[in-house]
């Protein structure tokens, strides 16, 4: 399972943040530190996977992956796989680029609503659901052509049928 997914840039600002599992808010900033900090200090052709080593909760692995400027970072349990997840944050970062045209920082900023529809078209709940490119950003054009829209129907009151005390204009 995913417990958490993050997206930071290089100075560490976050642009997006997913908890699948609950973790305190007063925690998060220093978990997304500290998460920062590992991640930059590996070497460029450095391994893209390591042990938590209590950072977030002394059993998971970091598996993580940088794109221009921006670091991809998913924090994972032992029954999920390093290499399986590093192929995620692949699909993920193609599933942004088809659907933003070469995707960068600012469209991360100005479209979190589309970003998160994208992630949660292959994740939910921390379970991968999607991995197929064309299914994702199929369905994810699908529902901005396409708006799913609720009609609420009431049945009319009896205000409704009452003539108006206005008087009319005619």
């Amino acid at each position: 399972m995913i417990k958490l997914f993050l997206i930071l840039n290089a100075s560490g600002k976050i642009r997006v943040a997913r908890f699948y599992e609950w973790v305190a808010v007063e925690r998060r900033a220093k978990l997304t530190q500290d998460l920062m900090l590992m991640v930059s200090s590996v070497e460029e052709k450095g391994c893209n996977f390591f042990d938590d080593n209590g950072v977030y909760d002394g059993k998971s692995r970091i598996v993580f992956r940088t794109y221009a400027s921006l670091h991809f970072i998913a924090v994972i349990d032992d029954f999920e796989s390093e290499l399986g997840t590093l192929d995620l944050l692949q699909v993920i970062v193609e599933a942004f680029d088809r659907s933003f045209d070469n995707v960068c920082e600012l469209d991360l900023i100005f479209n979190p609503d589309k970003i998160n529809a994208i992630i949660d078209e292959i994740i939910c709940g921390g379970i991968v659901i999607e991995t197929n490119l064309n299914d994702i950003v199929e369905s994810y054009r699908l529902g901005i052509e396409e708006p799913k829209t609720c009609l609420l129907y009431t049945s009319p009151s009896p205000r409704d049928r009452q003539k108006s005390r206005m008087p009319s204009s005619a």
